[in-house]
């Protein structure tokens, strides 16, 4: 006899459960269900299995005690299991589709929430918006909306925080809470945090009265430890009012005439800080104080002693990094792969989605059906017929769910209760909160329009999401960036590249502003290059419209990582060690090898020497170039040209202030 296939015992399972006024014990559910096993033993791990199905797609299977030798029964509350109407007018709901299609967050979670709310398939939209999840968002975000208290491990700690907000700005997530062993507000880069438990009860993590998550700072230097001090530095006029607008004015200590700035920083975390300032390469020094000066000469000094020395070889010529059409791309860092493979749990919950929707509309073109939740016609056919098998005991014609197939069209003769929209998960709800709240912070989003009366509705049925909080930071060209896109004639930039650390003027025709990850990039065709190439807006200097108007035919957009590799990249092979490890999950790499003593050896494509020398002042002496031999050096090199910099006192009035 074959065996019952997984998700029609999972649907009989949810039906059955669904009907009833009074738990059901395992022995009643196991003669109710068909599929499964005989032993007890084997019978209750089955159950088990599919009741964490069920609860990882949101459906509440509720454990309540009995009377008799069982002692606990199971039935889903309807309550529960339906989401209350959200009265969503057509253009909200369409609103809400846009955002969705327009903003990527990796699994299509998202997409999920959509079918279950009964809105059509995938809009054609751009993309506006990429933003990436860690692993740790999902149940930190049903944390807060909970207000469970969580416990993890940070920096090697276990801390015990009570969570207030999720906010996102610069590229990454952080946690902002009330950490109860050091009985003060502290922030957490949720990338960084590992082993997170469970979340405790609801309501275990009432936060003082006193306590306001908005005064938190968000400043990755100043993560989560203790004590703050103040490090004072100067950017030169190349990458200063960069900078500037990236820290905010607070921190300006002074402004120069040539553009240079010199900055006051309040840091708890000088690692963190010394990877950023390093990040600028030769474009900044700190100054002050001494001790800070000297933590940074350490670390070169570090760095050339671990690095192997360059023997006076030439270091291999990079170009700069080219976005080509149909160029392969390695993959934004920490990205997840769109699609998800399609198991048990993801079949339920799109079976149950199209059920819902067919007992709203009664019938349907096949055609329709396969746009509206993504899935083949041959797919889709056994689908329906495995549900036409699916009901309540005695599984007879008329307590199975009445579904016909034709060669075009579907009906459905179903309960009107099961067009009802199904509760969200707390990864459905925060793909569905984060996306609206990106669009809406987008610079001139309309917080009143259809988007954000509809985020008002989610918000009033599914708990206030104020909470999660969206940054993206606009940097001062950004509008007028906009505006050429908007009117499609060419300009002329002027554009610091990071790749190469050069400034160049480039005549470019507009195709589209996108933000990926916390920073913002125009895709234009640049007649300099002869293709489509990405710039970072907050790098674009200056812009002046050309009044010539683009071209016709405008050339395919550039893709949706923010560096994909063209012809001028070179591939480099790096040899890290435990400590720089996060490299993995910061670049784009294009393959990884494990080696002995944790080590791994990695593979990038390398655009340009100065973004190859960031990386390697940024690994310092955790990581040496083993090919090309060219560029073993590279890292000492760059190392050694700052070095002689912190070799002089130049120690200002501002040191102590």
């Amino acid at each position: 006899m074959a065996s019952l296939d997984r998700v029609e015992r999972l649907t009989d399972l949810v039906l059955v459960l669904l009907h009833t006024s009074t738990p059901r014990t395992l022995e009643e559910i196991a003669h109710a269900v068909p599929g499964y096993p005989e032993s007890h033993a084997a019978r209750r791990q089955a159950f088990e299995r599919d009741k964490r199905i069920l609860r990882d797609e949101g459906i509440p299977v509720v454990t309540e005690p009995i009377d008799g030798p069982e002692q606990y029964g199971y039935r889903i509350d309807p309550e529960s299991f339906y989401l209350r109407d959200l009265e969503l007018e057509e253009d909200e709901q369409a609103a809400l589709h846009l955002a969705v299609a327009g903003v990527h967050l990796g699994e299509p979670h998202g997409r999920d929430a959509l079918a279950k709310l009964g809105a059509s398939g995938m809009a054609e939209a751009r993309q506006v918006a990429a933003v990436s999840a860690p692993p740790a968002l999902v149940p930190l975000f049903d944390a807060v909306r909970s207000q469970s208290e969580v416990r993890f491990t940070y920096h090697s700690e276990t801390r015990v925080v009570a969570p207030a907000t999720l906010q996102f700005r610069g590229g990454h997530w952080y946690l902002v809470g009330w950490d109860r062993r050091r009985d003060a507000p502290r922030t957490f880069r949720i990338d960084r945090i590992d082993a997170l438990a469970a979340p405790g009860p609801p309501g275990s993590g009432e936060l003082p009265d006193a306590f306001d998550p908005a005064d938190a700072t968000v400043e990755p230097w100043r993560a989560a430890d203790e004590d703050t001090e103040h490090v004072l530095l100067r950017v030169d006029a190349v990458e200063g009012p960069r900078v500037a607008a990236e820290v905010g004015e607070a921190a300006v200590l002074q402004r120069h005439e040539d553009g240079s700035v010199l900055l006051r920083l309040g840091v708890s975390s000088f690692d963190v800080l010394r990877s950023w300032v390093l990040g600028l390469l030769d474009h900044a020094e700190i100054v002050g104080p001494r001790a800070a000066r000297q933590a940074m000469a350490e670390w070169l000094d570090a760095t050339l002693a671990a690095t192997l020395e360059s023997d006076g070889a030439p270091v291999a010529a990079l170009g700069e990094p080219p976005v080509q059409d149909g160029a392969p791309s390695p993959g934004r860092p920490g990205a997840v792969p769109v699609a998800s493979p399609r198991g048990a749990s993801a079949r339920l919950g799109r079976l149950l989605a199209i059920v819902a929707w067919l007992a709203e509309v009664g019938e349907a073109p096949i055609a329709e059906l396969c746009a509206r939740f993504d899935i083949g016609q041959d797919e889709l056919v056994r689908e329906l017929e495995l549900a036409a098998c699916c009901g309540l005991p005695p599984y007879s014609p008329d307590t199975l769910l009445e579904i016909v197939v034709s060669d075009e069209t579907v009906q459905a003769f179903l309960p009107k209760e099961l067009a009802r929209p199904r509760r969200l998960t707390p990864a459905e709800g925060l793909a569905l909160a984060a996306s609206a709240r990106t669009i809406l912070a987008v610079p001139g989003a309309d917080a009143d329009g259809s988007l954000g009366r509809a985020l008002a509705k989610l918000d009033a049925v599914l708990g206030d999401d104020r909470r999660l909080v969206i940054r993206l930071d606009a940097p001062p060209l950004l509008e007028a960036i906009q505006q050429l896109v908007g009117a499609g004639v060419q300009a002329e930039i002027e554009y610091h590249s990071a790749s190469t650390d050069e400034t160049t003027v480039r005549t470019v025709e507009p195709i589209e502003v996108t933000s990926l990850d916390g920073h913002w990039y125009l895709d234009a065709y640049c007649h300099r290059a002869g293709g489509v190439r990405r710039f970072r807006v907050d790098r674009i200097r200056t812009v002046r419209s050309l009044d010539v108007p683009a071209r016709a035919t405008t050339p395919a957009r550039a893709g949706d990582d923010a560096f994909v590799p063209g012809p001028g990249a070179i591939l480099v092979t790096l040899l890290v060690e435990p400590e720089g490890r996060w490299v993995l999950d910061t670049v784009p790499v294009l393959s990884r090898h494990e080696r002995p003593r944790t080590t791994v050896e990695v593979t990038l494509a390398v655009g340009g020497r100065a973004w190859l020398e960031r990386l390697l002042l940024q690994l310092g002496p955790r990581a040496r170039v083993v090919s090309p031999i060219e560029l073993a050096g590279a890292g000492a090199a760059a190392a050694g040209r700052l070095r002689r910099r912190y070799g002089e006192n130049i120690m200002t009035q501002h040191e102590t202030s």
